[in-house]
């Protein structure tokens, strides 16, 4: 039986509960205690327990941090033990009295639950630490637990409430502090990487409003002191981000992804400061980029957990590169401030922006929450900017930032890729010089091997030697109808040779524009502020 008043004795007396009145449940019988316990659970009289991966779990602090933490049989005894009041009853020998006897939970009782295959509580798809959109446009801005979205709110910040339809003056102070105040002064390569940049403020607060998988973002430069880490200071200052050294192997960054998403609250993870030169290259990254789902077996155990991708992941480094995949699913922001020691550059709008933060993150956060409300009551219109598999981010972005008068978004991602990818670039200057050389006839691979012409940019094996004509081959046909740049390759079957001839393939039609020019609500409602 269980009741949130302690039952009376055989003596008709109230037993004392220590730290007040707890749920009461006799355990004297395991099958009537699971099912009680099962109900205490359930029930308003104990702290909130959740399903998450497949299990229960909690929510719990490390060094001021939230975290979730899943329950194992001594974490669910432990809980009982502090939360509810677990009892037998005896019968003394020589009086007869009834008595209840204080006793614990058996772990083999907790291990029972925690077996059970359904529940009726909430499921918890993860924390937040800063207000986030729901899928109908509203704001989720009280904190603790949201059924809408399964996300607990633990915010950084106390923030005003955020309007629903904000006015034209608070949209503009709110810009003006974000691109006039804030973000001037980093030396931005192009102007896409300014937008790129400040797409990547507002996917914290949309994880929940789009559905679908995110790009990486990668933060580069030329030389040290570019502004790189300053930029995901912000990140750090208005949403919060977790930080990870680059690992030594694939092992090692899939127990470091895992830890991050089963453990963390930070909606941004970043991977600071990569060798210069570094180029970033592994399947493990590139499957991460296009699942809302990660699947991993628990470190010491054979328990596998799935959870929500839903972070922001980032990456700094000077001269960074991707290899592999990696460049189709990457959104570059680039610096150059063209200049020596970068470091000591002074006149910033804002002289010391880490300090600045420090004070300020709050009404920075508010800013950024204000614009994407304003965006949505104006009817979070998308733009036509594709992306495979991140279009639906692509767009709805694109169409915030258009609103938003920061022209650029994702206007230069082939350039960008052809410089910054490994692949593209290479296999770009191996096509460009095969066109120009030997022309569009169809070549055995033996041929290209043997080619003066192309000795110094035919792809290499990775200790620098030249393929084979049969490796070269493999890579030839494992790359059929994918373009570099504006060149693809393309197949003629021989019929005599009874195989495949290669030849280049130059697009000869015109590209459907990616961008707009800047246009939209807010030259006519925000004025200029640039």
């Amino acid at each position: 039986m269980t009741t949130t008043v302690p039952p009376q004795n055989a003596t008709g007396s109230q037993p004392r509960v220590a730290g007040g009145a707890k749920p009461w449940v006799h355990v004297g019988n395991e099958a009537d205690a699971l099912d009680d316990l099962v109900r205490v659970m359930r029930s308003d009289d104990v702290p909130s327990l959740y399903i998450r991966s497949g299990g229960l779990c909690w929510i719990t602090e490390d060094e001021g941090r939230p975290v979730i933490r899943q329950l194992n049989p001594d974490n669910l005894r432990a809980y009982f033990a502090e939360h509810v009041y677990t009892y037998k009853t005896t019968k003394d020998r020589e009086s007869g009295e009834v008595k209840e006897v204080r006793m614990p939970v058996m772990r083999q009782t907790c291990a029972t639950i925690l077996g059970r295959q359904a529940w009726s509580l909430p499921r918890l798809a993860g924390l937040a630490t800063s207000p986030v959109l729901r899928r109908d446009g509203s704001l989720v801005q009280d904190a603790g637990y949201d059924p809408a979205t399964g996300l607990y709110l633990v915010p950084m910040h106390t923030l005003p409430p955020i309007p629903e339809n904000p006015g034209v003056d608070l949209l503009r102070w709110a810009r003006d502090l974000l691109l006039n105040k804030v973000l001037p002064d980093f030396p931005w390569v192009k102007r896409s990487d300014r937008a790129q940049y400040v797409a990547s403020l507002f996917v914290p607060l949309m994880r929940h409003f789009i559905s679908g998988p995110t790009p990486m973002w990668i933060i580069t430069a030329g030389a040290p002191g570019s502004g790189k880490t300053l930029l995901t200071t912000i990140h750090k200052e208005i949403h919060g981000m977790g930080d990870a050294p680059w690992p030594e192997n694939d092992a090692e960054l899939r127990k470091a992804i895992t830890a991050n998403l089963r453990d963390n609250a930070e909606p941004v993870i970043t991977f600071d400061n990569l060798p210069s030169g570094f180029t970033v290259r592994t399947a493990l990254l590139a499957d991460l980029m296009t699942k809302a789902t990660w699947r991993d077996r628990v470190l010491g155990s054979s328990e596998t957990v799935t959870m929500p991708n839903n972070r922001l992941w980032m990456f700094t480094g000077n001269n960074l590169r991707t290899g592999g995949d990696l460049g189709r699913r990457t959104v570059w922001v680039r610096l150059d401030p063209d200049c020596p020691n970068p470091d000591r550059r002074s006149d910033f709008a804002i002289g010391d922006l880490d300090v600045w933060l420090k004070d300020h993150s709050t009404e920075l956060l508010q800013a950024v929450l204000v614009l994407l409300r304003g965006w949505v009551a104006a009817g979070a219109t998308r733009s036509d900017v594709r992306m495979g598999s991140f279009s639906p981010w692509a767009s709805a972005l694109g169409g915030l930032l258009k609103w938003l008068d920061v022209p650029g978004w994702l206007e230069d991602r082939d350039a960008a890729m052809a410089q910054m990818d490994e692949e593209t670039e290479e296999w770009h200057g191996f096509l460009s010089t095969w066109i120009e050389t030997l022309g569009d006839a169809p070549r055995k691979t033996g041929e290209l091997v043997l080619s003066s012409e192309l000795n110094e940019v035919i792809p290499r094996l990775k200790n620098g030697d030249l393929p084979s004509a049969k490796q070269l081959g493999m890579w030839i046909k494992s790359r059929e109808g994918r373009y570099y740049g504006d060149l693809k390759l393309a197949s003629k079957y021989d019929s005599n040779l009874k195989s495949n001839r290669w030849h280049v393939v130059r697009y000869g039609g015109s590209k459907k524009a990616t961008s707009e020019p800047p246009a939209g609500p807010t030259q006519g409602e925000l004025g200029d502020a640039e």
